[in-house]
Parts: structure tokens; sequence; C-alpha cells
């Protein structure tokens, strides 16, 4: 746990390291490796950028995150660890410290009483089909599993959320919201709070308070509904679907435009203003992360649908403008 604690759990600064072309413009990560093996390496050979990870140790689930960058290079593995075992190295982004215990995560998988992880492995297809009978696909699972956490997770009906304990990415996390909830409901709009906050309070108020109980989207098939009852804040006219926002105040703004581009993918004809909220200082990561082509393969092709970098001091502003002078024409 010592080279966890060192490299992962903290970011590690690689300034003194000779890097691989994929790690170059890394100056501080968080990375990890497995050993050589013949079937690790065929799970390593099959890690993509942006898939979900889990860290086991001690009997639970003690941490996520998702692939950044892989490389395999032995002399890595030994200037990071002073060791030349691991060689299959990947870094990690959008990391998260979680409490799964094995028996939880085994029974959404399908496996047997008394499962746990041994060593470095990847989820087989039968679980995958196991876990896809409950979910509409495996990001909704993976986001499902990192709320499940106490301090960070959806609160329950009797639980105010949004208290003391939270940190300060949280906080600001939910002031946005907050900000993006009245601004919806000042311009006549119907709101949606993602499922996991609704309980989630700021200044007092509860974020659900006063916004639809249920995402009720008539002509949308389920699974699209249940990829986006998880974005932050939805505006809505009626039935139909205005504008979208995900709020992003951690370093990693993967998911919210992964659950963008999901949705726009089974609804590729649909007119939606789509917004990641971020801070000012993060605008360039956003932007970089937009055109990956990854997204931009999605993106590009959809006519009527747009995804844009809002900041939080604009929300800021745009909320002191409608609380001074009354609605917009335009909010943003």
């Amino acid at each position: 746990m010592e080279r966890f604690e060192r490299t992962v759990a903290s970011p590690v600064d690689l300034s003194d390291i000779e890097l691989p072309p994929a790690l170059e413009d890394k100056q501080e990560v968080r990375i990890w490796g497995t050993t050589e093996g013949q079937q690790k390496r065929r799970y390593f050979t099959a890690m993509e950028t942006g898939d979900p990870i889990l860290f086991y140790s001690d009997g639970e689930f003690f941490a996520s995150g998702r692939v950044g960058a892989t490389v395999q290079d032995v002399s890595l593995g030994e200037a990071i660890w002073g060791s030349d075992d691991s060689g299959y190295i990947y870094t990690v982004t959008d990391y998260e410290p979680i409490s799964i215990t094995p028996d939880e995560l085994g029974d959404l998988l399908g496996y047997g009483d008394g499962w746990h992880p041994r060593g470095f492995v990847h989820v087989s297809e039968r679980a995958i089909n196991s876990l896809l009978t409950e979910y509409s696909s495996i990001e909704e699972a993976f986001q499902d599993l990192r709320s499940s956490e106490p301090t960070t997770g959806p609160s329950g009906p009797d639980d105010e959320g949004g208290s003391e304990e939270e940190g300060d990415d949280g906080r600001v996390h939910t002031e946005i919201q907050w900000y993006l909830v009245q601004l919806g409901q000042q311009h006549g709009y119907d709101v949606h709070v993602a499922i996991n906050d609704k309980n989630r309070t700021y200044n007092g108020d509860r974020l659900g308070e006063d916004c639809l109980d249920k995402l009720v989207l008539p002509g949308f098939s389920d699974a699209v509904t249940n990829i986006i009852r998880y974005v932050d804040v939805i505006w809505l006219e009626g039935d139909a679907i205005v504008a979208m926002f995900e709020v992003e105040s951690t370093t990693s703004i993967y998911s919210g435009i992964l659950r963008m581009t999901d949705f726009v993918t089974r609804v590729p004809n649909f007119a939606v203003d789509m917004y990641i909220v971020a801070a000012e200082e993060d605008s360039d990561d956003v932007r970089k992360e937009m055109t990956r082509p990854t997204f931009e393969t999605v993106l590009a092709p959809v006519e009527h649908s747009s995804l844009q970098f809002l900041s939080f001091g604009d929300v800021r502003k745009t909320y002191e403008t409608v609380e001074a002078a009354g609605p917009l024409q335009d909010v943003f």
C-alpha cells in the first residue's frame, strides 16, 4: 500500500524522470502498474482511455478512477518504484476514494458467494451482461457505485446532504447546481436535478425543492432516460429538454462529457444545448477533452445540439444579474 499511497492516492512528480512519448506532457500524475504475464498482457492491451478502474485491498474496493494513458516500459517502472517488476503502466484520472465490499460488487456482476478479485483482472463479458440487466450502461453502473460512498453519494429521504463534512469540491458543485436550478426556475423552465443530488442542500435549500420529482420524456426510451437522469441540472419546457448542465468541480471532466455524448449518440436528431460547467482555470482542459477523437467523432455530425464550456464565474454573474434586473432573453 505504501507504493499506492505514494503514486496513486497522491500524484507523483515525473519532472525528473525520462518519459516515453505517451507521457511527455505529464509533469504530475497518478500512476500505477502491474507485473508482466501472458494473461495480464491481454488485460492490459485491452485497456482504453476512460475505462473505469476499481482498486481492491484488505477485503474492500477502496478507490476508483479511470484509465488515462497506457505504456509498456520496464525502465519507467524502475524509475518510479525502484523495481523493474512493473512493466505494464497506466495513469489514473478521476481518482476517488470509495468503500464497496466484494459481496456488493459480486452481486451486481452475478458472481457467486465469497467472490473477491485476485490480482490484476478485468470484468468478464458474462459479468458485464449481468450488470446490464440492472443498468442501461457500464457508465451508469460505475457512477452509481461511486455515489454509494457515504460522504459523496446520494442522500436518503431523511439525509439533508451537503453537510459541513462535504469537501470543498462538493460545496462548489452544490453551489453551482443551486444557481442553475434558480436560473432555470426564474426563466419559467421546469427543472430536474440529478437523482443522486436532490437532497443536497445549499443556503438551507434542498436542491430538489420545487423541481421535477421524476424525469418523464415521451418518445424517449428507458435507456436514454436512464442516462440523463444523472445529469446535474436539466431545464425543460413541458416535456422538451431545453438545456443540460454537467458541473465539474474536480480534476476530471470525462464523465460529464461521456454522458452528454452517450445521449446524443442515442438521439442524434434531438436539439439541445449542453454545457460542461467548470472553473475558469480549467477551461483549456475542458476544451481539450471536448476535442478528443472519442467525443469529436460523436459530436461533429450532430447538427442540432451543441456542447459548450461555461465557467463558474459566468453562472454566478448571470445569477446576480437576474436577481438584480429580472429574467434575460438569452440566459447563456
